[in-house]
């Protein structure tokens, strides 16, 4: 199980950088430590997340280990938490360049990035196993990536960088809902995610509410006169929407559930980069 993909990164980072374009100027070499910085740590997480898979007894057939015929040929799964450390050690440095460079509580929210990025898969009792993966991921790949990419070109964030993180915490908590439907079967004996706390029926109408809220919470800002008009471009990622929904109808085949993650990041893609670049147009 994949936590989270590149896609839940440039878009809320985008985002907080054209906020921050429309109140002043961007410096480049700002924006590009915290796009940095933010892939670095996501991709640190989902290698985690892959390697205390495996100590669980899951994904075997991924990684190779030496003398144990019932792994896979993938990479050497014992190399796993170094090359995430290298990772997470080169985040952290870039994240340290941004604080000295801004505000200093940026290193803090970094910190936790970091931590709750960890605690998601490891220990006893791992974040994903308490149904909070969705929450955890929400909060990290909305507000914080938003708000961080935004204070990081000068300004402390302000009301409206927190209202147009939302979609972006509807948008990343959707694809790790569809993966965890998808994975309903697999990670019963493992974790109690939210899907299988909700059952498949109950989870699939979630998926299809927090979808809904997603577009209702774009026109609303829109409403509010909290982005402009043209953000409403964003409505052209709806197909999306309703193709991920249709991967878990009742009676899907396990070939389309399992399509339903790459529909969830298509729409997570497009729907993020469409409501992004509909705020740089205007005037």
């Amino acid at each position: 199980m994949r936590p989270l993909t590149f896609t839940g990164t440039l878009s809320p980072v985008l985002a907080g950088t054209v906020l921050a374009a429309k109140k002043g100027h961007v410096r480049a070499d700002m924006f590009a430590a915290m796009l940095v910085a933010a892939l670095l740590v996501q991709a640190a997480t989902n290698m985690l997340n892959d390697y205390f898979d495996v100590l669980r007894g899951q994904d075997r057939d991924k990684w190779a280990t030496p003398g144990d015929p019932s792994f896979g040929r993938g990479p050497s799964h014992h190399v796993v938490p170094a090359v995430a450390g290298v990772m997470l050690s080169a985040a952290v440095l870039l994240g340290a360049y941004l604080a000295w460079h801004s505000r200093l509580w940026i290193a803090i929210a970094g910190t936790l990035g970091i931590l709750f990025g960890y605690a998601y898969s490891a220990g006893p009792r791992p974040l994903s196993s308490l149904g909070l993966g969705e929450l955890v991921a929400a909060v990290f790949m909305g507000p914080v990536a938003t708000s961080l990419a935004y204070t990081v070109q000068g300004d402390p964030p302000d009301a409206q960088v927190f209202a147009v993180s939302f979609p972006f915490a509807l948008l990343i908590a959707s694809m790790i809902l569809s993966n965890n439907i998808r994975d309903i079967e697999k990670d019963r004996t493992f974790r109690r995610t939210l899907a299988i706390v909700l059952g498949r029926a109950g989870a699939v109408r979630f998926l299809a509410v927090i979808l809904a809220l997603a577009y209702l919470s774009m026109i609303s800002l829109i409403a509010f006169h909290i982005v402009p008009w043209t953000a409403g471009i964003a409505l052209l990622a709806l197909p999306l929407a309703i193709r991920l929904r249709w991967c878990f109808r009742c009676g899907a085949e396990r070939m389309e559930e399992i399509s339903g993650m790459k529909w969830a990041a298509w729409h997570h893609w497009v729907f993020g980069l469409l409501f992004v670049f509909g705020i740089w147009l205007s005037p």
